[in-house]
């Protein structure tokens, strides 16, 4: 019965040590082999970048909402890839130079607040790549940056008849005329968080940041001849909190 029990103990501290050594030897072949390296198993089989800016548009407009200065874009780097897209990083650049602090492993997207003045442009790079760098890939994208802008529609009677792209207004007297103003490219959430400054002809300048400031009840009286009266009417559009956006539009209004 003791002889039983001694053999049996010494074949499992026996068997032990070796089913470990084996264990660590196939872990050191395949490491050497390269059977087990992720890494070179991934194709880039597309890459591109689309990028987009957090500013203000009316909800009818159906084009692209474009940057000012001061404005957050976001760019997405898209990769399109066989294998496993984890271990791949992104070196991301403005103006050529690098961002260190969102650049790494996984980081597909970059957002930044634009430095241009109007009509420059953004350039934007990113780097993709594996650890050793057998795969690597760059592509650059150039994003224009705008002023904002404010056109003017005029309304009679809360009936549109034209908008204001020849920035001209025929009105007649004794009649009420609306006319609002539609801001594009702020960087705001929320219309009161411009300050709307009307001014017509020599009258004292009408500001407000209210829920329908950009709306202007325009009311001529007191004309009693057929003569044509022309003056024009002023908007100054300003983002409070951000002054350096802002926009003005002039249109000229003819009282018959």
């Amino acid at each position: 019965m003791k002889i039983k029990i001694i053999t049996t103990l010494i074949i499992i501290i026996t068997l032990v040590p070796l089913t470990g050594l084996a264990q660590f030897d196939f872990n050191l072949e395949n490491l050497f082999t390269g059977e087990n390296d992720v890494q070179s198993n991934i194709t880039l089989v597309d890459f591109y970048l689309i990028w987009s800016a957090d500013t203000y548009v009316p909800y009818e407009y159906q084009g692209r909402a474009l940057p000012s200065p001061g404005s957050k874009i976001t760019v997405q780097a898209i990769v399109t890839a066989i294998g496993d897209t984890t271990n791949l990083k992104y070196s991301w650049f403005i103006e050529n130079i690098f961002q260190s602090s969102k650049s790494g492993y996984g980081r597909t997207t970059f957002s930044f607040y634009a430095s241009q003045r109007p009509n420059g442009y953004q350039t934007i790079k990113v780097q993709v790549f594996n650890e050793d760098r057998t795969i690597f890939d760059e592509i650059s994208i150039e994003i224009p940056i705008v002023q904002p802008e404010v056109v003017i529609h005029s309304y009679q009677n809360h009936s549109i008849f034209s908008d204001q792209t020849v920035k001209t207004s025929n009105i007649s007297s004794g009649k009420n005329f609306f006319f609002t103003a539609k801001p594009y490219f702020f960087s705001i959430n929320k219309l009161t968080d411009l300050s709307f400054q009307w001014k017509f002809a020599n009258q004292e300048p009408l500001i407000s940041s209210a829920y329908n400031a950009n709306v202007l009840n325009l009311a001529i009286e007191g004309k009693n001849d057929e003569k044509v009266i022309e003056n024009s009417l002023w908007l100054n559009v300003v983002n409070k909190n951000n002054p350096q956006q802002k926009a003005m539009q002039t249109i000229r209004i003819s009282i018959q």
